[in-house]
């Protein structure tokens, strides 16, 4: 989640979402009365209804908040509630609106009565993660920032100082140079503990730097590399604003369900109780306070069936309310298989638990 804007005072809060953990807690966090503004499309009539023509115009529109749901065969978050604030041309306030948020639409919330702690907790730890640490570099800078959802901050730059170009010492004093970027790097890495990191910069420079950096990252995080126009501050911003550290950011949940798979499969094997799969199982355990950490399919949230999402929008609402960790995973993902298999909901439990249906020993 990327938090853009934030004035408790008024109560308003700016983000916008960027995985379908950050669409769940938009869903979890916005409640009736609310407020919340963003950019739409409504069908506005001209003339009089049934004679005239009709058209779909974009707008900024303010809305009391009624409902919110998941659209059916989409990760998109339905909000519904009265107009109260829109361009009064289009005669739309007093009428009923819904707001469609999908990955990457900013919306801004306002609560009248201000943002309880616990709310904005959640979403504040829901900017957090994932992170990313992002390397711009060429012949004259290089720059090492980390991303996340707030925003982006660097933490060392500096100049390569090369020698010219018919300089016999230019080769080895690039070596040394993108050796001390390599190790300044990992260090980050180690201190900050990111997902991901991104090596971008012209030329074949950031390849030569992924070469030296990739045997010193830890085993589970991901290297990429991109190509920018220029190294340093510039350069990392650069990386921002092209949209590939942010799709390599939400390919970082894929790498946590990986992650959680691992952890389920090895307490499956070792410690059958502490683990649960099923929304049957699983729901027995939540009901229980059991669930400490739960993986949903995330194409459940827009299950074709609604009696199938109401029961997994119960599953997700009592883990929430005993602060069970919640994560997704896409069916597209290595993991969504897996889980798809168990039926589409597993969780690993607080405590050892006997649940119908499954065998511990």
């Amino acid at each position: 989640m990327k938090i853009v804007f934030k004035d408790l005072k008024r109560g308003v809060v700016k983000v916008v979402p960027e995985t379908t953990d950050d669409i769940w807690t938009l869903y979890t966090v916005i409640q009736p009365g609310d407020l919340v503004r963003a950019r739409t499309v409504r069908e506005v009539h001209f003339g009089e209804r049934g004679s005239g023509r009709s058209s779909r115009v974009p707008m900024t529109l303010t809305i009391r908040v009624e409902k919110t749901e998941f659209q059916a065969f989409t990760t998109r978050l339905r909000i519904r509630g009265l107009v109260i604030e829109g361009p009064e041309k289009y005669g739309v306030l007093g009428k009923y609106h819904t707001i469609n948020i999908d990955l990457g639409r900013e919306l801004e919330i306002m609560k009248p009565r201000g943002w309880p702690r616990a709310l904005l907790e959640k979403l504040e730890s829901s900017s957090l993660q994932p992170a990313a640490v992002i390397v711009a570099v060429d012949y004259d800078e290089y720059a090492v920032a980390i991303a996340r959802g707030q925003g982006v901050r660097v933490l060392a730059e500096g100049g390569l100082h090369l020698p010219g170009k018919d300089d016999p010492s230019r080769e080895e004093k690039m070596r040394e140079a993108l050796t001390v970027i390599a190790k300044t790097t990992a260090g980050i890495v180690e201190r900050e503990e990111p997902l991901l990191v991104v090596v971008a910069g012209p030329g074949t420079l950031k390849d030569a730097l992924a070469e030296r950096l990739r045997p010193l990252l830890p085993r589970e995080v991901r290297l990429y590399v991109d190509h920018v126009s220029m190294g340093g501050h510039a350069g990392v911003l650069e990386e921002v604003r092209r949209g590939v550290m942010r799709n390599a950011l939400r390919e970082a949940a894929s790498i946590r369900a990986e992650k959680f798979i691992e952890e389920f499969e090895k307490l499956l094997a070792r410690e059958p109780c502490r683990v649960a799969y099923t929304i049957d199982m699983v729901m027995e355990a939540a009901r229980m306070g059991a669930v400490e950490k739960l993986l949903v399919l995330d194409e459940l949230l827009h299950h074709p069936d609604p009696e199938v999402r109401k029961r997994v929008d119960e599953l997700l609402r009592l883990a929430d309310a005993t602060r069970a960790e919640i994560q997704f995973v896409s069916i597209e993902a290595p993991a969504g298989a897996k889980v798809k298999s168990l039926g589409g909901v597993i969780a690993i439990l607080r405590y050892a638990l006997q649940l119908q249906g499954k065998a511990c020993s």
